[in-house]
């Protein structure tokens, strides 16, 4: 059958692929900048179900963003030591990154809260034995 809507044999159907070298190379280097996976995506112009599809078929990608993303943990410790030398907080900071089982502590909190509500009357010591003392005078007046 043959019609002005048969297809050539070497067409291909559906959207030309994004899938070269220049896109990944923008996306590792979003990642290499810090970016998460999602605003790397975006950078680079695919989506991240495209990026997941190209991460099933070719393992090198996963090994290429793992380094890029290992590159950007470089750069932001170096910065925060860095930073050390001016401000103390940054160095607590680098020790509590890199060290976490050291230095992040139990992350256990305890809180304590305590309420009280009264329903009955509040009555001092005072009020309270001349109470008893009307009670005993009355129960001694009704008993003949």
């Amino acid at each position: 059958m043959s019609g002005k809507y048969d297809l050539p044999d070497k067409a291909q159907v559906g959207r030309p692929t994004k899938f070269n070298n220049e896109v990944l190379g923008r996306l590792y280097s979003a990642l290499a900048d810090g970016m998460p996976i999602k605003g790397a995506c975006v950078v680079a112009g695919i989506g991240v179900s495209t990026l997941a599809d190209w991460r099933e078929r070719d393992s090198r990608i996963e090994d290429a963003m793992s380094e890029a993303r290992e590159c950007a943990r470089q750069k932001a410790l170096s910065a925060i030591k860095a930073a050390g030398e001016k401000d103390w907080r940054a160095n607590a900071e680098w020790l509590r990154l890199s060290f976490p089982a050291d230095y992040r502590g139990s992350g256990a909190k305890i809180e304590v809260s305590a309420s009280a509500t009264a329903n009955a009357p509040i009555v001092t010591i005072e009020r309270q034995r001349e109470l008893q003392e009307r009670r005993a005078r009355a129960l001694r007046d009704i008993k003949p």
